[in-house]
């Protein structure tokens, strides 16, 4: 099973041993199956809106089963993701589709080591943003560990999760085709403080740099319109120009 690069590096980023890892908007499904490929991660839950790509899901994970270590278990589930719920018991090693949801492990609220990661990747940064709010209704404070991979709008996602009292644990920018996505591993009780920019994704090389450049290319964009209420945009192109002047401005 061969990863793209921005798949890949999520995957890679999942390097402890959570009692449950959930893979949410999981689409295809190959990020949680090379997690549980990989030997870790010994349950993953797959969760999607969509009935048509769980039910496809689910007869290609019957049908690869054998490729996965023998004690790998895994659920999939058809429900809206910000509706998950952290707490109950279920019978493991089964799939469904179902808007019932529950798992195996109760959520874990003062221990180092968190039992659950939640990973929301492939959507936009405003349905993260609303997925996000809706669980931290009945999840702020908990430590949950979150990796996120928003499509668009990080700026706006990251304001959003400075707001939510959300911690950085690790990050990264990964390019490909062209196109930048920054990976971010969040806590709201472990961390350091989250930056809106990025604290630790930019490197000396000219995919990163092009990335900058079209951030800013963006926000300047928008801008010319001139509104009020473009507030969060103009504060954006202030903030991106000077981490460009800061980090690649020419000598």
């Amino acid at each position: 099973m061969k990863l793209n690069k921005r798949l890949l590096a999520l995957s890679e980023m999942v390097n402890q041993p959570y009692n449950v890892v959930w893979d949410c908007c999981c689409d295809h499904g190959l990020l949680g199956f090379k997690i549980l490929a990989n030997g870790l991660i010994k349950q993953v839950n797959f969760v999607d809106v969509v009935p048509e790509l769980i039910d496809q899901l689910s007869q290609k994970l019957i049908k690869y089963a054998d490729q996965l270590p023998a004690d790998s278990r895994w659920q999939t589930w058809c429900m809206d993701v910000a509706k998950i719920s952290l707490e109950s018991n279920v019978e493991l090693g089964t799939h469904c589709v179902s808007s019932n949801f529950s798992i195996s492990e109760p959520v874990v609220h003062d221990r180092d080591w968190p039992a659950h990661l939640i990973i929301i990747s492939g959507v936009g940064g405003d349905l993260m943003i609303d997925i996000l709010t809706g669980m931290m209704q009945r999840y702020s404070g908990h430590n949950i560990d979150f990796l996120l991979c928003p499509v668009q709008h990080t700026y706006k996602l990251r304001l959003t999760l400075i707001d939510l009292g959300f911690k950085l644990k690790q990050e990264q920018l990964v390019i490909e085709n062209n196109r930048g996505y920054e990976l971010m591993l969040i806590n709201q009780m472990h961390g350091e403080p989250l930056s809106v920019t990025g604290n630790k994704l930019w490197l000396p090389e000219v995919d990163h740099e092009a990335y900058l450049s079209k951030l800013i290319h963006h926000y300047q964009k928008i801008n010319k319109s001139n509104r009020d209420e473009l507030k969060m945009e103009r504060l954006a192109l202030k903030d991106y120009l000077s981490l460009q002047n800061r980090l690649y401005k020419k000598k």
